[in-house]
C-alpha cells in the first residue's frame, strides 16, 4: 500500500499572516520532528508530501509560502525537483529551502545554483528553522498570490 501524504495544520485566528510550508521528504519521522519544532508557531502550517513525484501537484493545490525539501529522494533527485518547482508557474517564485544531512560546500553551492534559496542541515535547530522560514516567507510576500 503506498504511503499517504501527511498533513498537519493548526487553526489560527485567520489566514492573514499564515505561512504555509510544504515539506517534501520521504521519511515520516522528519515531518514529525519538524511538526514538533514548529508546534509553538501558530501561524506556520506544515504540510508533508512523502512522494516527490507528487510534490509539484501538491504545491499547485496548496500554493505554499515556501517549500522545504530533502536533497536525497527515492523517486526524483532533489536538484531535479528544484528545477521542476522553478519551471512551474505556481511555484516559480516560491522559496525552496533544501534539507540535507550533507553539509559540504560543493553540495550547498550546487543546490543554490539549481535554484534553492537556502540550505539547512537536517535536522535543523528549532530557532534556525523558524528564523529561516520567517525570513524567506517575508521575502516572498511580494510574490504571494491571494
Amino acid at each position: 500500500m503506498p504511503e499517504q501524504d501527511l498533513e498537519t495544520s493548526r487553526t489560527t485566528s485567520g489566514d492573514r499572516g499564515r505561512i504555509i510550508v510544504l515539506l517534501v521528504d520521504d521519511q515520516r519521522f522528519v515531518g514529525a520532528v519538524l511538526e514538533r519544532l514548529l508546534a509553538t508557531e501558530l501561524d506556520i502550517e506544515l504540510h508533508c508530501c512523502l512522494e516527490a513525484v507528487n510534490a509539484v501537484a501538491r504545491a499547485n493545490l496548496l500554493q505554499p509560502t515556501l517549500i522545504l525539501q530533502d536533497l536525497i529522494l527515492p523517486d526524483i533527485d532533489g536538484l531535479t525537483l528544484i528545477g521542476l518547482f522553478r519551471g512551474n508557474p505556481t511555484t516559480s517564485h516560491t522559496p525552496v529551502i533544501l534539507l540535507s544531512s550533507n553539509d559540504d560546500r560543493e553540495t550547498r553551492a550546487r543546490a543554490i545554483s539549481k535554484g534553492a534559496n537556502d540550505y539547512l542541515v537536517k535536522l535543523p535547530d528549532k530557532r534556525d528553522l523558524i528564523d529561516c522560514i520567517r525570513r524567506h516567507a517575508a521575502a516572498a510576500a511580494p510574490h504571494a498570490t491571494a
